[in-house]
């Protein structure tokens, strides 16, 4: 798999990228009047909301030129209150040696104060941005609740912790590539699956029932059971994962595993125009995909590029799906080798073989 990061305005760069090359696009732009990096000409410092839109529209009327027709675009965006903060961020603690009291109260902060709103108001930049994207021809699919059970608590006392952030599935086309993915099916609604209906005296004794079962002894609601699991629903609990560069705006790999295994082949190309750490390429390597990341910030290209060339691929060695680099089987394939061998001394030879197996397999 190849991995190509440029850095630079993302604008640019996207220019420079031939029509509709690329398969999916993750991303997360930067969210506007929260965070000063220090560059020229970025994103998410504009005087006035509706410029944020207009700015980070065009760039993505560069990106549906360079998507696939059969592509998908998945972005990530956070809200703002429209409230002057004490907090401050300058550079992400890039430069360590800068103290935020010496140039006084952050860009980010002094624009959220210019009477665009009155003062507390939530700003809705997701949904203008979502509107303006249909506005521009693109096709909105899903709205995906990323909802964070480990959220930062705040000291507010007239309204309610925010606990989620969106994110948002576009695509150009009515047809697009698009791979179903599955949730487990709740106990309670598998043990219903098995109720018998055919019963003395019911409504499918009387031929009233809408779908009569085959013999009278079926459990008919196993006929409506995907083992697989169900479709996956639209709110997704992801706890945020912390990260030890300089970076603060780090979204987990969690979040991006299912949107580009959805909406990405094997082998395919996905783009994020604001790569910052580089938490998608490390997704894309772990899922067999090529990726091309964009920042404008070089130092953030730097850390990204190191944190991709780092990481070792490592995955479950029964089904393959990706692990965490010191994990050798996932929390499914556990479950269904317990429940096959109970004996825990037999568990464990089991484990121990499949791992001697798999090893011997490496070294031939």
């Amino acid at each position: 798999m190849e991995t190509k990061i440029y850095p630079g305005d993302c604008l640019g760069i996207l220019k420079k990228i031939p029509c509709d090359s690329i398969d999916c696009v993750m991303t997360s732009p930067p969210y506007w009047a929260l965070r000063d990096y220090g560059i020229k000409n970025q994103i998410g410092l504009e005087d006035n909301f509706e410029d944020y839109i207009k700015k980070l529209c065009d760039i993505f009327d560069e990106v549906k030129r360079v998507l696939k027709k059969s592509g998908t675009c998945w972005v990530n965006l956070g809200d703002t209150y429209y409230t002057k903060s004490g907090g401050a961020f300058l550079n992400d603690n890039l430069n360590s040696n800068k103290r935020i009291n010496e140039i006084g109260i952050n860009r980010a902060n002094a624009i959220r104060g210019k009477g665009l709103l009155k003062d507390k108001n939530l700003t809705l930049i997701p949904f203008r941005f979502a509107i303006e994207m249909q506005n521009r021809g693109w096709i909105f699919r899903n709205v995906i609740i990323w909802h964070k059970p480990n959220c930062m608590p705040t000291s507010v006392k007239d309204r309610f912790t925010v606990d989620f952030e969106y994110l948002f599935f576009f695509v150009k086309n009515k047809k697009y590539y698009f791979e179903k993915q599955y949730e487990p099916i709740k106990k309670s609604s598998v043990i219903r699956s098995k109720y018998v209906r055919y019963k003395k005296g019911s409504k499918c004794e009387e031929g009233n029932y809408a779908i009569p079962p085959e013999n009278p002894d079926e459990q008919i609601g196993l006929r409506f059971v995907n083992p697989k699991g169900r479709n996956k629903r639209c709110v997704w609990t992801i706890t945020t994962k912390g990260f030890h560069g300089s970076h603060f705006a780090v979204y987990p790999e969690e979040l991006c595993l299912t949107p580009i295994k959805a909406g990405c082949p094997i082998d395919g190309i996905v783009l994020d125009p604001f790569c910052g750490s580089g938490t998608t390429g490390i997704v894309c390597k772990k899922l067999d995909r090529n990726f091309i990341g964009v920042d404008i910030n070089p130092k953030y290209c730097k850390i990204a590029e190191s944190r991709i060339s780092e990481f070792k691929k490592n995955n479950c060695i029964l089904c393959g799906i990706p692990l965490k680099e010191d994990e050798d089987f996932c929390k499914t394939c556990l479950r269904v080798m317990k429940s096959k061998y109970p004996n825990k001394k037999k568990f464990k030879q089991i484990l121990q073989w499949h791992k001697n197996h798999t090893q011997l397999n490496q070294e031939c």
